[in-house]
């Protein structure tokens, strides 16, 4: 029992530790986001917040004093835009290659499923430059239609896996059911299938959307005007040598990074589910 006792105090004290230090970037940046200029500034480190000001919040958010110079508001608007496309498309064509991996049998269907997922092994790094020579030939260069091609892309190959695995959790006979009774096959899916699998969609949606929205390589190689900005980038035009209003910058990113945790405190039951269910057959 003592042994017992001991490793259950051992495992709550790191799993202590573990939050303390995951989350203090966190608080940290909350923290200098409501802290004064004067104080962001000084060289006299406290952990605690003496004051809230919530000025900085204002500023980037009306775009005024000393973050005059960005439009934050259009981009968050951008980046909604984009990143809502993109998902929509993502899932549509993530849904009919999934079911047609789960359900189908064809000649080299493993050998096609098996390259999708070799696609998403590419880190992004490596595909920016062919990627941008490509956009330019095309003529999407400062255009938002080439992010929401390229946030497609590269959400596709994990979110055909995601929808594969979720098909092919949900039996056969519930479409074969359908089908007798004068469904068709896709009047089956849509009436049958998607209303079972729709945590796995919800958690297959927010994937795509997160990937989307923290993104920062391909929007800030593809996009250079600052009306057409995402929000994920919009805001390091604030960053700028020693004169940086840090309590701004941070901020920005406590409103950029709100919808990501909104999205989770609303859809988090949907996702653990979704993600257990997708992972039981691939």
């Amino acid at each position: 029992m003592r042994g017992e006792r001991r490793n259950m105090i051992f495992l709550y004290a790191a799993a202590v530790l573990a939050i303390v230090v995951l989350d203090f970037p966190i608080y940290w940046m909350v923290k200098t986001s409501l802290a004064p200029v004067e104080t962001v500034m000084s060289r006299d480190v406290s952990l605690g917040i003496s004051s809230a000001d919530f000025s900085s919040y204002v500023n980037v958010w009306n775009g005024t004093d000393y973050a005059s110079q960005i439009q934050f508001k259009r981009y968050l608007w951008n980046s909604v835009i984009v990143v809502s496309v993109s998902c929509l498309i993502s899932l549509a064509i993530s849904i009919l290659a999934g079911y047609s991996l789960a359900r189908f049998t064809y000649k080299r269907r493993d050998g096609i499923g098996q390259a999708i997922l070799y696609v998403y092994m590419f880190p992004q790094m490596v595909l920016t430059i062919p990627l941008l020579i490509l956009i330019i030939k095309l003529g999407l260069y400062n255009n938002l239609l080439s992010l929401v091609i390229v946030f497609c892309t590269f959400s596709l190959p994990y979110s055909i896996w995601m929808m594969k695995g979720y098909f092919s959790a949900i039996p056969k006979e519930l479409e074969e059911a359908a089908m007798i009774d004068g469904c068709s096959r896709l009047s089956s899916i849509f009436r049958v299938v998607l209303p079972i699998a729709a945590p796995g969609l919800v958690a297959t949606l927010t994937y795509s959307f997160i990937l989307g929205w923290n993104n920062v390589i391909y929007p800030l190689s593809f996009i250079s005007h600052e009306s057409k900005k995402l929000v994920s980038i919009g805001f390091l035009t604030l960053v700028s040598g020693d004169m940086t209003p840090w309590n701004a910058v941070m901020a920005a990113s406590v409103l950029t990074s709100l919808p990501i945790v909104l999205l989770f405190i609303f859809l988090q039951r949907y996702l653990v589910q979704g993600l257990a269910s997708g992972a039981v057959k691939s």
